[in-house]
């Protein structure tokens, strides 16, 4: 291929914020593809650690392009700059902390040259944790393409697409208008949404080509978690959704799954919010899923996996007795939450018997009781 003759066929875009430990390797993963028709955009967003001078070592290769913003344009303003410098056919956006397989690009390449003419890519993942475990994420088994209209209802009730893992046709971001700046964290979540509903088909590799840090020490997730951003992005999007203010709309079962979601990742981000400490942010985040679940939208089971997982969330430290029982006792008003679920079990073995007890039945048993729907894979 020629390298950066005319208009390069992809175009990677980093957005880098006092990522001085982490930037240089997912520079250094792009420019080691194996498929070399690609330009490399890296926006230093106002860094005042050494992220700046480490992006300008490469500022005489030709295929980087640099750029500093005067001021801190944030996640989504940078993610829409990025798009508008990008001059390739496909655009990938690779955070600063995360970084790429070696044939990321090749397997995507040849991926958009399927019959079905895929707008959208997006690959297994590879999690790296902060304590060094590292495990793969990969949503399907087998690589496929499928039409929007099939994956929809995917996209809306599990959001199993890792945005740096994700490759888009320019052409629509140009005909979506980019990615929202008045969801502080579920942006990307509404823009899969809105781009697989207007899109004709979507292709997946089932490799994790993309290596993706998890929870990284002041990262925007952990913000969202202390600062209750999920519950407040839930209500713009649904409120948007209700108004007809959005380029797509859902069907009443599209809805239902899309709220179903927002209560799982609501309760993932309460059970964090537990194990921060932060017993505010976990009161915001299950009243927001009690409101959702008191809809028509909910079923025996889903009530009773979410009083029986907010039980959990207070049972996790000590303290919070009182309302861990309250909300275990309300989850038997409607059954089991599953059949062969034994996570009331585990939970009335942690009320009676105490922590260490209820650890013990935990680790022999968590792998087999997950919430089916859930978003913690």
């Amino acid at each position: 291929m020629n390298v950066n003759a005319g208009k390069p066929l992809f175009s990677v875009f980093i957005p880098a914020y006092n990522a001085e430990h982490t930037v240089q390797q997912a520079i250094e993963s792009v420019l080691a593809q194996t498929c070399l028709d690609f330009e490399l955009i890296v926006i230093n967003d106002a860094s005042v650690d050494s992220t700046a001078s480490i992006i300008d070592r490469y500022r005489d290769n030709p295929q980087v392009r640099i750029c500093h913003n005067p001021q801190n344009l944030g996640v989504t303003g940078n993610w829409n700059k990025g798009v508008e410098l990008c001059r390739g056919r496909y655009v990938a956006r690779l955070d600063a902390d995360d970084f790429y397989a070696p044939d990321y690009l090749e397997e995507i390449a040849a991926m958009f040259e399927h019959p079905a003419n895929p707008e959208m890519v997006f690959t297994g993942v590879q999690l790296e944790f902060a304590n060094g475990q590292n495990r793969f994420e990969l949503p399907y088994r087998d690589n496929w393409v499928k039409s929007g209209g099939a994956f929809l209802p995917e996209v809306v009730r599990y959001c199993p697409i890792r945005a740096p893992s994700m490759c888009v046709k320019k052409s629509c971001y140009q005909k979506l208008g980019g990615v929202r700046d008045d969801l502080k964290i579920h942006h990307d979540w509404e823009f899969w949404v809105r781009l697989v509903a207007n899109c004709q088909s979507v292709g997946y590799i089932a490799r994790p080509l993309t290596h993706y840090r998890v929870l990284n020490a002041g990262g925007c997730t952990e913000q969202a978690i202390d600062n209750a951003s999920s519950p407040a992005d839930c209500e713009i999007w649904l409120n948007n959704l209700e108004n007809g203010t959005l380029p797509y709309q859902l069907t009443d079962k599209q809805l239902s799954l899309l709220k179903q979601g927002m209560v799982d990742m609501v309760m993932a981000f309460a059970v964090f919010a537990m194990e921060r400490g932060n017993t505010a942010a976990v009161d915001k985040h299950l009243a927001f899923a009690r409101t959702l679940m008191r809809q028509p939208v909910a079923n025996g089971s889903m009530q009773a996996w979410l009083y029986t997982r907010a039980a959990e969330v207070y049972f996790m430290e000590g303290g919070h007795f009182l309302k861990g029982w309250r909300f275990l006792l309300q989850s038997l008003r409607f059954g089991f939450p599953f059949p062969g679920d034994n996570r009331h079990l585990k939970l009335w073995a942690r009320a009676i018997f105490g922590k260490k007890i209820f650890e013990m039945v935990r680790n022999q048993t968590v792998a087999r009781s997950r919430f089916p729907y859930s978003l913690e894979n």
